[in-house]
């Protein structure tokens, strides 16, 4: 058995051409690590080599609980080694396939951790490239953690000529173009659209095929394979696979922000605990009845304006609401002049259509995601847009705009929102909250 100083191995997990994974004892921390040994026959690959101390030096400058650390980068003789953190429990690839369809709830969970990751790698401006089910660790604590970083590139350093497992790159990677940010986001929905259906979006038999179907197919709808998938989710994950980068979430903030309204949409509260329960014990997990969930989240209401003690004169609320209705006017007016003049249609930044509340919008329009809890009537001046969850982003001019949202037991709240051309605004309202 190897011998390294300061650790005890005393188990071979894995042997593979260019590596052989080992558990240990870390005996100067006591704690269990993996030592991950690149063969000296692999080294001498100078590609082999440079991966491996890329994953080490990437890998040492972050740290979040979300990415599996790294220890120790070293040798021993003539051969490069690593201790990583040890993740006690299965791959989500292990859990995939041992599955197939994992519970709806457990996949957003895994889905917002994985997001978390991506998003702490995206801030010191690094790419992963290479992520999937087979490099996102579950603990039987329920932590999930994304790691092996061998195909890891700084943003400056990226290289579109850089590889990684076909079934999850992007279709830039595929045809040699720029990757950016976006293109571990096409990975993120792959690896999403995996766990609802337990299928590769767009494996095939060959690496020609899989790699066609990346850059030019969709993968079978979601609602073919699982047609208990809310069509929220279902969005989601289009988004996410959108063969164009621009169409893509601007960023892995902004997929957390939508994986949290998917959340509260369904008044899910999922923890690292549920998802534990299920890794250790599937058989007594209580699925979650999403049909249900959408009951209680969205209780029928009159769309009116609710009652309220006077506070102004007769006179006064007279002049409040003439000015309220003139305002009113203008704004519709403009709007449908903006609306006529134009015959170019736009489609919102979230590749969502804008409601049929409202015509066409063209591109000088803005838009505003808008999430309120636990609900609440929305409108813009005299204009009644509907109870919350809203169907779609709310198309709306460039400036300034002020919101109502009204709650028959929460009472009413107010906010400014600056709206700018071509972008997504998200805002969320917690009525229960002063």
């Amino acid at each position: 058995m190897l011998e390294i100083d300061g650790y005890h191995i005393f188990a071979e997990l894995k042997r593979g051409p260019v590596t052989t994974i080992f558990k240990a004892l870390d005996t100067r921390h006591g704690r269990i690590v993996l030592i991950k040994l690149l063969r000296a026959d692999a080294a001498t690959e100078t590609n082999r080599l440079v991966q491996f101390l890329q994953e080490s030096n990437i890998t040492a400058l972050m740290l979040h609980p979300n990415l599996r650390h790294i220890y120790q980068s070293d040798m021993v003789g003539d051969e490069h080694f690593l201790a990583l953190e040890y993740v006690e429990g299965p791959t989500l690839f292990e859990l995939i396939n041992r599955h197939k369809k994992l519970p709806i709830d457990i996949c957003l969970f895994i889905a917002k951790e994985l997001g978390k990751a991506m998003a702490a790698m995206h801030r010191y401006n690094v790419l992963h490239l290479d992520v999937k089910p087979h490099n996102i660790f579950l603990s039987f604590a329920g932590d999930v953690k994304l790691g092996d970083l061998g195909m890891a590139r700084e943003l400056i350093d990226s290289d579109p000529t850089i590889v990684g497992t076909p079934a999850y790159m992007s279709p830039e990677q595929v045809l040699g173009r720029e990757i950016t940010k976006s293109s571990d986001l096409f990975s993120f929905g792959a690896v999403f659209y995996e766990m609802f259906t337990g299928e590769a979006a767009f494996a095939n038999r060959t690496l020609s095929a899989t790699l066609h179907h990346v850059a030019n197919w969709e993968p079978v709808l979601i609602a073919k394979i699982r047609p208990e998938v809310p069509s929220e989710f279902v969005a989601t994950c289009q988004k996410l696979l959108a063969k164009n980068p621009a169409e893509r979430y601007r960023d892995a903030e902004a997929v957390i922000e939508q994986l949290t309204w998917l959340e509260q949409l369904y008044g899910l509260t999922i923890t690292k605990h549920q998802l534990a329960d299920f890794i250790t014990a599937p058989e007594t997990y209580r699925k979650v009845d999403l049909q249900q969930r959408v009951t209680i989240a969205e209780p029928v209401v009159e769309m009116k304006r609710y009652d309220r003690a006077p506070t102004l004169s007769w006179g006064a609320a007279a002049v409040v609401s003439a000015l309220m209705f003139l305002a009113g006017v203008i704004f519709i007016s403009v709007l449908k002049v903006k609306v006529e003049s134009k015959t170019v249609s736009a489609t919102s930044r979230t590749g969502i259509t804008a409601p049929a509340l409202f015509p066409p919008q063209p591109e000088e329009h803005g838009y505003l995601e808008l999430s309120v809890k636990p609900w609440g009537a929305v409108s813009i001046g005299p204009e009644a847009l509907g109870k919350t969850p809203l169907q779609r982003p709310i198309p709306l001019p460039p400036g300034t705009h002020k919101v109502r949202v009204q709650h028959p037991q929460w009472g009413e709240k107010e906010i400014e929102v600056q709206i700018i051309v071509g972008d997504t605004l998200r805002r969320r309202l917690d009525l229960t909250k002063p």
